[in-house]
């Protein structure tokens, strides 16, 4: 048996057009496989550009990420592979910008890049929640800081969420704390894209921040008078994707807290969805 028998049009005694339909289907379940039973939110550093437009997409909708990344740092003269974690603060172009623990920010880029702090091999993007109920607050009044806080526990205990997240602006006094104590404390978080402090009268301050977890607001610990919040974004976390009637439920129990008035306020999403 000739190996290629071009007259007869076989490889191997097999016909050329059932290899090539063999071949097609192998290829169709390779793809399959790598589509649907592949890691959606783990990416090659050659797939930095992919990892960008994917953090960009959960983030739009409010989702925290963290982020695991296994690379080199650029100038290291070994080039020993290592891991890097954190939080993704940022991502533009080919490159995030990540947050670790101890508040140090680098950039991560291709596994070609030399201007970014660390040439990634494999990036593994990881939301805190994978699927959210958000809305924006009608509730815009709290008595003291105290009561802000236990209000949006009431409402992370009676909607079952996994994580509270917010966005927005707070007003408050601090009368005896200076303004640098009140703006370290503040921006000092790890669970946050972004958190700034203003001075904006005689002990009176604004909280600026972006996708700050409840957990990052409660260790502030701040006493004051009255609380006022403007244009609060509230992202309720889940550890699953939720059903229809128990996102109707979720809602309703929002609703009767009164952080909205009709339960069409607030939106679902999931990360399955998104992606």
């Amino acid at each position: 048996m000739k190996l290629i028998d071009i007259r007869e049009g076989k490889i191997l005694g097999v016909n050329f057009v059932d290899l090539i339909a063999v071949a097609l289907v192998f290829f169709l379940i390779f793809s399959f496989a790598r589509t649907v039973l592949g890691e959606p939110l783990t990416f090659s550093g050659e797939e930095v550009y992919k990892a960008v437009k994917t953090y960009n997409k959960l983030e739009s909708k409010g989702f925290l990420v963290e982020v695991e990344v296994r690379g080199t740092a650029i100038g290291d003269p070994t080039g020993e592979e290592k891991e890097f974690k954190g939080m993704v603060v940022a991502a533009r172009g080919g490159t995030l910008q990540i947050k670790n623990e101890y508040g140090d920010l680098f950039s991560v880029g291709g596994s070609m890049s030399y201007l970014e702090d660390v040439a990634a091999k494999k990036i593994r993007l990881m939301p805190l929640y994978t699927s959210s109920i958000s809305f924006y607050s009608k509730k815009e009044y709290f008595g003291n800081f105290g009561e802000f806080i236990n209000q949006l526990e009431q409402l992370k205990r009676e909607t079952g969420a996994s994580r509270v997240v917010l966005t927005g602006e707070v007003s408050i006094s601090q009368p005896g704390r200076g303004y640098l104590d009140v703006k370290k404390t503040v921006e000092d978080c790890f669970f946050c894209l972004n958190a700034k402090a203003y001075k904006i009268g005689d002990d009176l301050y604004t909280l600026s921040f972006k996708a700050m977890e409840l957990g990052e607001l409660e260790k502030l610990n701040l006493a004051s008078g009255e609380v006022f919040v403007k244009n609060l974004r509230i992202y309720l976390g889940y550890d699953e994707d939720l059903g229809r009637e128990e996102v109707k439920r979720i809602k309703l129990s929002v609703e009767r807290l009164g952080f909205i008035t009709d339960e069409g306020e607030a939106t679902y999403v999931s990360v399955d969805e998104l992606l």
